[in-house]
């Protein structure tokens, strides 16, 4: 039995309005996803706190403002670009998609001496994660006795899907711990203020199926596996296309901690002339490092999220079509689900999706002339694996950044490799307070034909002292 193209498609929108959701509610423009051209940078200003908390006393200003920054990215193995139409890869291999969007609304950083510096942020932040065991998936697939006949090989099938949104406040101090002519150690702590906005998952669980033949008729029936979703309660509690469902999406939302912290180590050029020593421009070498996103995110469960076990028998594939046809919400999909599966158990009241808890080394080095280089190594400390934990995770991995770059200008050539052993090349500049970017170039170069659609770019925008002469003669900085 087939389903409707006008039916696929409504099912395929709303499973893929789940996985974007995070993005549509914050933001759904494609920016990029991370600050890699400033990590090491004395002109990072408040958002150096991202990526170590130690950094804001290392900052050159006295005080900065970032007005907003936006920044996304996305990662897949599925899609491809091929004169400008978009397809998706055949064959059986595992899949995924990974993407998140982070948008901070305000950042302020001041330093009221040089041993002590305070910031504050505010940022929307969402990831997403969709994961499979190798299977086949096509474009034109537009029935369930189809997508059965060209899996039929796979042993079985496995797949988890995992959103997480919220709004987040940074508290963040930084200071000195130790200092002499040749070098200064800081240390920085940031408090995260966690309010959910929006969660979902689900789970396929080793569902398997075997293939029984009648003359011309084929049957795909299932024999074992698990399956459950679930999605964060304001849902349910926020009356869609009120003026005031925005406030109530976050009046709904539950609250959490969570920590970041870090040092920094600087060198210092012992040639310098003493109205340079120790000031944070010349530095001969930075060597910074983190653990940030400590904690996690956690949202009520809607009353229809559930876990499903085993299978009833003759589950076949036109009747698992006939229960599948026509759901509109999902009171509808839970009833359809608990008739195909042997025992139906709600989820707990809460749950909790643990943040992309990381370990950051980032090293800078001053090459001269006003050029760097930046090397990053985040080490993710757990996997996004989402069958029996729901987690998110960071994407990247190793980052080596060339820059050229003075208060009022800069020249950005990020080179990443990231968790899923891509390798891509980006760019960006710095004018004055805005500094723009892509993280692969190929977006602007080749947009129209690539064999993935992984990539993204970020704006951010900043105000703070103009003077140079200030910033090396400690002036905005006084003891």
């Amino acid at each position: 039995m087939q389903i409707k193209p006008q039916e696929h498609r409504c099912i395929r929108s709303f499973l893929v309005a789940v996985v974007t959701l995070g993005s549509l509610c914050f933001g759904s423009s494609a920016f990029a996803q991370s600050y890699k051209p400033t990590y090491g940078s004395a002109f990072a200003g408040s958002t150096s706190i991202f990526n170590n908390p130690a950094s804001s006393v290392n900052q050159s200003f006295k005080w900065e403002a970032t007005i907003l920054s936006a920044q996304a990215n996305v990662n897949s193995n599925i899609f491809y670009l091929q004169n400008d139409s978009i397809g998706a890869h055949e064959g059986l291999f595992p899949k995924y998609f990974h993407g998140n969007v982070d948008v901070n609304l305000l950042n302020l950083l001041y330093k009221p001496n040089n041993k002590q510096a305070f910031s504050v942020a505010i940022r929307a932040r969402t990831f997403n994660h969709i994961k499979t065991e190798p299977l086949v998936a096509r474009n034109s697939i537009y029935s369930m006795h189809e997508f059965f006949k060209l899996n039929r090989q796979t042993p079985y099938l496995e797949a988890f899907l995992t959103h997480s949104g919220w709004l987040e406040g940074n508290l963040n101090y930084s200071q000195e711990i130790f200092r002499n002519q040749k070098s200064t150690l800081t240390a920085g702590v940031t408090l995260q203020i966690n309010k959910s906005i929006s969660a979902a998952y689900a789970t396929v669980n080793k569902l398997s199926y075997l293939e029984s033949t009648n003359g011309i008729d084929t049957l795909y029936t299932l024999t074992a596996g698990g399956a459950s979703f679930g999605y964060s309660s304001n849902y349910d509690e926020t009356v869609a296309g009120t003026s005031n469902t925005g406030s109530d999406f976050v009046k709904n939302g539950k609250t959490s901690l969570g920590l970041s912290m870090g040092a920094e180590y600087l060198l210092y050029n012992t040639e310098a002339h003493s109205f340079q020593t120790n000031h944070a421009l010349n530095y001969a070498l930075k060597i910074g490092v983190s653990i940030m996103d400590i904690g996690g995110v956690s949202y009520k469960n809607s009353v229809t999220s559930s876990l499903f076990n085993g299978v009833r028998p003759n589950m076949n594939d036109p009747l698992i079509s006939r229960k599948t046809t026509g759901i509109q919400n999902s009171d509808q999909l839970r009833d359809s689900l608990a008739t195909i599966f042997a025992s139906t158990t709600p989820m707990p009241e809460t749950f909790t999706i643990t943040k992309p808890t990381r370990f950051n080394l980032n090293i800078d080095k001053p090459i001269g002339n006003d050029f760097y280089i930046n090397a990053d190594l985040t080490v993710n400390m757990h996997a996004s694996a989402g069958l029996t934990k729901r987690r998110v995770r960071d994407l990247n991995l190793i980052t080596v950044t060339p820059r050229y770059e003075t208060l009022h200008f800069g020249v950005f050539v990020p080179v990443q490799y990231n968790t899923q052993g891509q390798i891509m090349l980006g760019g960006a500049i710095k004018l004055g307070p805005l500094t723009v970017g892509v993280h692969r170039l190929s977006w602007l170069t080749n947009s129209s034909n690539m064999d993935n659609i992984s990539g993204g770019g970020y704006l951010m925008l900043s105000i703070h002292p103009m003077s140079l002469k200030k910033i090396k003669t400690i002036i905005d900085c006084p003891e």
